[in-house]
């Protein structure tokens, strides 16, 4: 905030100045060296009943947004239009303030609005106190990368500026919401490509790897938790089931939500039942990998053996291995059901084994 504001000053003014806090403690000053030091004399100072205060050749002036703090800025008394100058500055720079605590104001709502920390009653008072429209079709897409010098979040707003439209909050050092406004002619394929062009964009500029979770479609800001929550849980289901996949839409997901959501007793009964994980064990890599192929292709033997450049009798011979060691035969349509299914609760165990 202090970097932004120090560029406009200095644009502004040639003079020595600056900006000090309550403590005297310089936070702004056009001899950068400075910075962080105490303002001479500061301490001694009288503003009592007066806004400008002169000391030493330097003149000070109180700035009074709407902060906690106060601040002060100081110029050099150079000529007769050095007070002017300060008022000028202590004018733009509380306005600058007031913009920034609004700023922080509203986001802070947004993530609290998220995090479904706030009452019907909150929610409304603040749709008023910013303006913002209520009954609007809106989705949440959270993106969750890897540890980056610079934040995600300031990256997407530089590079996808429509702030009228979508709001981005940053919720921590890793993960970011966007609220995304849907007009008439979008729906849930909007969404997704939103996601992908995101996504591209934050793994290029910040080298990052970056997973996308997309929610339910809300409309209205009550409805905006229940979205950041399924646009949440759409990673942790994808992540675990989608294997190839980084862009997650929790209206997709099928039957990974089912099998997440279960009892961990119910699905070991399950997987006991279908396919044993010791059976898994005998099947490597390989033939898993050409199975899940098969699965996205719909059980389509010559689709998928091109996919997978495979002659198509050593993609038979898989599959055939499979019913072999398992007793389901891929090519009927239940079977292939109960192998998925199977997989997705062996997958799903592990995970959380391994999370305990």
């Amino acid at each position: 905030m202090f970097g932004t504001l120090k560029k406009k000053l200095l644009a502004a003014v040639d003079d020595y100045c600056g900006l000090v806090n309550a403590k005297g403690e310089i936070i702004i000053c056009s001899d950068s060296a400075k910075e962080g030091e105490s303002a001479l004399g500061f301490g001694s100072l009288d503003f009592k009943n007066r806004n400008t205060v002169h000391s030493d050749g330097i003149i000070f002036s109180a700035v009074n947004p709407d902060f906690h703090n106060k601040y002060f800025l100081f110029i050099k008394n150079s000529s007769e239009e050095s007070e002017k100058i300060l008022r000028l500055l202590v004018m733009f720079t509380e306005n600058y303030l007031r913009q920034q605590l609004e700023k922080h104001n509203k986001f802070y709502f947004y993530k609290k609005l998220l995090n479904d920390e706030l009452t019907e009653n909150e929610i409304h008072e603040n749709i008023a106190v910013y303006k913002i429209r209520n009954e609007v079709d809106r989705a949440v897409i959270v993106f969750r990368h890897g540890e980056s010098d610079y934040p995600a979040s300031d990256m997407i707003s530089n590079i996808f500026p429509d702030k009228d439209k979508n709001t981005i909050v940053e919720m921590d050092n890793n993960t970011v919401a966007y609220l995304v406004e849907l007009n008439k002619n979008e729906d849930s394929q909007t969404l997704v490509d939103y996601s992908k062009k995101i996504a591209d964009t934050i793994e290029e500029e910040l080298m990052v790897t970056v997973k996308a979770g997309i929610g339910s479609i809300a409309q209205n800001l009550s409805q905006m938790a229940l979205s950041y929550s399924n646009a949440s849980t759409a990673i942790t289901v994808g992540s675990i089931f989608e294997f190839e996949s980084r862009i997650f839409d929790f209206s997709t997901l099928g039957i990974g939500k089912m099998i997440y959501s279960a009892d961990k007793k119910l699905l070991d009964d399950f997987l006991r039942e279908t396919v044993s994980k010791k059976t898994f064990e005998l099947l490597d890599d390989e033939i898993i990998k050409t199975v899940l192929c098969f699965f996205t292709n719909n059980l389509n033997i010559s689709e998928t053996a091109r996919r997978m450049y495979l002659h198509r009798n050593t993609l038979v011979y898989r599959i055939e291995k499979v019913l072999k060691l398992t007793g389901l035969d891929l090519r009927n349509f239940d079977d292939a059901v109960s192998f998925k299914a199977a997989y997705m609760v062996k997958c799903l165990i592990d995970k959380l084994n391994q999370d305990d």
